[in-house]
């Protein structure tokens, strides 16, 4: 009798380990399922130029997805698709300020075309 006990026992046990192990792979199973349907919020500041008519100012900050961003300046990049390119994170703002101000660079080179861009919208609406 004492056997039969000992063998529903560690089958009872054997039953609740494959039961742990079911609950904690579907719980992170969920857990991947949830970070990959997701998108990262970021916080991304805009280092061009000022736009014309306060489209968009200088050091403007933008909260939200990369999507929701975008979404936000649609109007925007339509007529300045150089904009997407000068929003930075937050964090390489330093980094990138210096990129912008050294002759040479890639982001000098799009915020020099963004300023003649704007200049020439300008001209364009008077």
């Amino acid at each position: 009798m004492a056997t039969k006990a000992t063998a529903s026992a560690t089958a009872a046990d054997s039953t609740a380990e494959n039961a742990q192990v079911v609950e904690n792979t579907t719980a992170t199973e969920k857990a991947t399922e949830t970070a990959n349907t997701t998108s990262e919020t970021v916080k991304l500041i805009y280092i061009g130029p000022n736009l014309p008519k306060a489209m968009l100012q200088c050091n403007k900050i933008f909260e939200g997805t990369k999507e929701e961003v975008n979404k936000e300046l649609a109007g925007i990049l339509e007529k300045f698709p150089l904009v997407e390119k000068m929003l930075v994170p937050i964090n390489e703002l330093a980094e990138k300020k210096d990129k912008v101000r050294t002759a040479g660079n890639i982001y000098n080179k799009y915020y020099s075309d963004l300023k003649a861009a704007a200049l020439a919208y300008l001209d364009k609406e008077v």
